[in-house]
């Protein structure tokens, strides 16, 4: 990642093994910093920890991020795309991952990795935090072991955000969103998540047919109306669990979820925790830092 002279990322730690590259950075973006990648690898970061009161991403496909970043959140940069985006805040830690696009044994052009900006991913989350742990030790034990999780989130990557050989030829065929069309569905989504939100209405608001809409969305987003709709009130849910301190059943509502129950199992199958919990070890983790 390169930055503007607003900030100068300091690397706390780094790795490099067959097909992996590894950074832990932290960055003071309390002046407006500028961001930009574009690799001949796949590119992953994940948010670890300080605000970003401001960013606005521009990622083929799938544009800005509203809300403040979370920790665990993750940005995927496929192969030789440009990424850029503004950011302003404190002082902010973050993972980077540069993944050689045949780690998987698969032919590069075969591998097709979609791309994410500000998707929750408790096992990349994880996974970057004992990987810098791990090269905090440097025995042999832990060089071992670095070796094969480097080599595990890099394979997490191809299992989780492929995009598959159907997805693919979507987005390279005429049924595709519009740029305009893009920003103004996610605006949407966006501005509507605590309310019932149908096909109907997103394909009235972009003027397109419901049929037509289905491939088009999936061409530029890589997955359905519904699963956007449900990561973006899952996400929404997550930053109002960390930074309110509101009832889990408000939250469900505000949310655009029709029961504590259906948000309570959605979460915990999406996210691998209960809300309750999900809040508690989030600020656990904090309190943690602060001693530290």
């Amino acid at each position: 990642m390169t930055c503007s002279a607003d900030g100068v990322p300091r690397t706390l730690c780094s790795g490099k093994w067959p097909g992996v590259e590894f950074y832990i950075k932290e960055q003071d973006i309390s002046r407006l910093t500028t961001w930009s990648i574009q690799r001949e690898s796949h590119v992953v970061v994940v948010h670890l920890d300080g605000a970003i009161h401001r960013l606005e991403t521009e990622l083929p496909g799938v544009g800005g991020v509203m809300d403040p970043p979370m920790p665990g959140e993750v940005w995927v940069i496929p192969s030789g795309t440009r990424y850029s985006s503004l950011a302003q805040g404190g002082s902010v830690r973050y993972a980077e991952l540069f993944i050689d696009p045949e780690l998987n044994g698969v032919h590069a052009d075969e591998a097709e990795v979609g791309a994410r900006a500000g998707h929750y991913d408790p096992f990349l989350h994880r996974g970057v935090e004992r990987l810098d742990a791990l090269m905090h030790k440097g025995d042999d034990l832990a060089r071992m072991m670095s070796q094969t999780l480097s080599r595990t989130l890099g394979l997490h990557l191809f299992l989780e955000y492929a995009r598959g050989a159907g997805v693919r030829k979507q987005r390279r065929g005429p049924l595709r969103l519009s740029g305009a069309q893009e920003r103004m569905a996610k605006e949407y989504i966006e501005t509507h998540l605590g309310e019932p939100l149908t096909i109907d209405a997103l394909g009235a608001k972009l003027q397109i047919k419901t049929h037509h809409l289905l491939i088009a969305f999936r061409g530029s987003f890589g997955t359905t109306p519904a699963q956007y709709v449900i990561e973006q009130r899952l996400r929404r849910a997550r930053w109002l669990l960390l930074s309110t301190g509101r009832d889990i059943m408000s939250i469900a509502l505000d949310t655009g979820f029709s029961s504590h129950g259906h948000f309570t199992n959605l979460f915990h199958s999406r996210v691998g925790t209960s809300p309750r919990e999900f809040r508690a070890s989030q600020k656990l983790c904090l309190e943690r830092e602060e001693r530290s």
